[in-house]
């Protein structure tokens, strides 16, 4: 479980609209970015997995959808793969956990 002063990395969360596609923030908030460690990238490559990373939110009140993206710390673009997962730690609140695949 992450500790508060572990979430400091500025989330950018955006929804696609038109065509061209163009990016709209639905919300920014700062959370935990992490890299798969090594076990964890051997077992997503075993089960043919994309996925590079998990990103962890204090739970809000939004539906977070698979088709967005999220922006960290203004620069590396990660693509969310499959659905919020609402995690929720006795005494500590709730998370958003999502795994995602880091795409720039």
């Amino acid at each position: 479980m992450p500790r508060i002063s572990d979430m400091d990395t500025i989330l950018a969360f955006q929804s696609p609209s038109g065509s061209p596609v163009t990016w709209t923030t639905i919300f920014s908030c700062k959370g935990l970015y992490k890299g798969l460690t090594r076990k964890e990238s051997i077992a997503a490559m075993a089960s043919n997995s994309t996925v590079t990373g998990t990103v962890r939110i204090w739970w809000k009140p939004v539906k977070i959808r698979s088709n967005w993206r999220i922006v960290a710390n203004g620069t590396t673009i990660l693509s969310i793969s499959g659905p919020a997962i609402d995690t929720k730690y006795p005494g500590e609140g709730r998370y958003w956990v999502l795994k995602v695949v880091e795409v720039g």
